[in-house]
Order: C-alpha cells, then sequence, then structure tokens
C-alpha cells in the first residue's frame, strides 16, 4: 500500500511539474510619465499662451478650438525579469464620460468615438513642437455615446514584446482619436491621468508573462 500511494504521488509530481514550469505571472504597472500635447497649433508670436501642454489630473484627446489635443504615456518594464516571455500587455485607462473642453474645462461626451494608439519615436516629449510618431496604429478601442464608466483596453502585447526585448526604444505611446474622425472641434475624452486623485483610477499597464 505504501508502494502504491509513493507511486501516486510521484505520478501526481510530474504531472504537476511541467504545469509548475509553464505558469504565468501577471503584475500591474503605473506610469512613469504622461502629459497632453497640442498638435495642428498656430505657432504665432504667443504660441506659449495658446499651444501649452496639460500635465494636469486628466489626459485630454481630440480637438478645441485651435489646437487637436493628443497625450502621451510611458510606463517602466523594469519589473519584467530578464528572461521572461511576454504572453499578454493591455493598456486600460478609466472612462468617466467626460470630454476635453477648451482651456482644461470639462463637458459632457455627446458622441460616439474611436481612439487609437500609436508608438512614439521620440525620446523628449518636449524637445520639438511635436512629437514623432511611428505611422502605424498600435492599438484600437471605440467608446460608444452614453456608455456607463468602465475601463477602456488596448492589447500591446506585440509592442511590449518589443519593449521588453530592446528591439525598438520604449518611448511610450500616444493617444488620439482615429484619423478619420480627429478635427479641430472635434472633442474626445479627458481621461484620468497618473495625478488623477482617484488611484484607483489612474492608467495601468497589466502584463502577464511567464
Amino acid at each position: 500500500m505504501r508502494i502504491q500511494t509513493f507511486i501516486a504521488v510521484l505520478l501526481m509530481a510530474l504531472a504537476l511539474g511541467p504545469a509548475r514550469a509553464q505558469g504565468a505571472t501577471t503584475i500591474v504597472l503605473q506610469p512613469a510619465a504622461d502629459l497632453g500635447l497640442p498638435f495642428w497649433c498656430s505657432w504665432g508670436y504667443d504660441w506659449e499662451e495658446r499651444c501649452y501642454t496639460d500635465d494636469g489630473p486628466r489626459l485630454p484627446v481630440g480637438g478645441v478650438d485651435d489646437k487637436v489635443w493628443r497625450s502621451a504615456i510611458r510606463f517602466p518594464l523594469g519589473q519584467i525579469p530578464a528572461g521572461a516571455s511576454v504572453a499578454a500587455a493591455e493598456l486600460r485607462l478609466w472612462y468617466d464620460g467626460v470630454c476635453v473642453g477648451p482651456r482644461k474645462t470639462t463637458r459632457a461626451c455627446g458622441r460616439s468615438y474611436a481612439i487609437d494608439l500609436r508608438r512614439i519615436l521620440s525620446s523628449d516629449w518636449r524637445d520639438e513642437r511635436e512629437v514623432e510618431l511611428d505611422e502605424d496604429i498600435e492599438a484600437g478601442t471605440t467608446v460608444l455615446m452614453g456608455s456607463a464608466p468602465h475601463w477602456l483596453g488596448w492589447d500591446v502585447t506585440g509592442l511590449v514584446e518589443r519593449w521588453h526585448a530592446g528591439d525598438v526604444p520604449n518611448n511610450g505611446l500616444l493617444l488620439g482619436l482615429a484619423v478619420d474622425e480627429e478635427d479641430l472641434d472635434v472633442s474626445g475624452p479627458y481621461l484620468p491621468s497618473m495625478s488623477y486623485p482617484d488611484a484607483t483610477r489612474r492608467p495601468r499597464l497589466v502584463v502577464t508573462f511567464s
């Protein structure tokens, strides 16, 4: 009986061994930096007054008056072990129905819209009037008019894999309305940023690796 019990335990251990070796770990990363950036802004003599950046508690996306807002966000990846394989990565931002308005005021959103992510090529977001971007769209999501507050998600697994492997530099991502929707006075969401008072609603990058 003891021999049979030993053999049963041994077989169970051998069966569980591969499963444990293939086990995955999921972590939630907080942003290292985020910033609202003006695009299409008329850089005249008073550009410092009109073409300001927004480093407040919300990230602006959409057209307002004489500019189009897009928002940059960057996450550190140091918590992912060097030899790990990235299985999944999702950017999540909280949507609460608030849209961007003039001079950082807010208003209710009254339409549906799509939000795209693009990889930022510029290492310094403030070095030029507009950051340089990859032409390819990394991911996109759609917000329906009248949606209840919820987490928006973008699948960025492939990009995080490339960042982690060192294939491309991690200069962050830029959120903007879809190209066919973006225009002056076409407003979009004003999403909680890394400095939003409620920490449970701040941006996050959820990464699963093995």
